[in-house]
């Protein structure tokens, strides 16, 4: 399989996470964060695992939002 890799970095061009096809046990896409090595989650698409990034991510420190972060920013679109 062809699989791409999408590197994400903050503004001081600093890479905080890579969303990567992971062929081990269950084939899927992942998330692999620098704030957030913990995170375990595989994802079917590509884009079902960038959709998660932009969402549920800090794009400066590649930590998870918390819900208050979460709810300014569905109110701010």
């Amino acid at each position: 399989m062809l699989a791409s890799t999408m590197i994400y970095f903050n503004k001081n061009q600093e890479e905080v996470a890579r969303v990567t096809f992971d062929g081990n046990d269950v084939p899927g896409w992942c998330i692999r964060s620098k704030g957030e090595p913990s995170f375990k989650r595989k994802f079917a698409a590509q884009r079902e695992a960038c959709a998660v990034w932009l969402r549920e991510f800090d794009p400066e420190t590649g930590r998870l939002r918390s819900r208050t972060q979460k709810k300014e920013l569905s109110n701010a679109n």
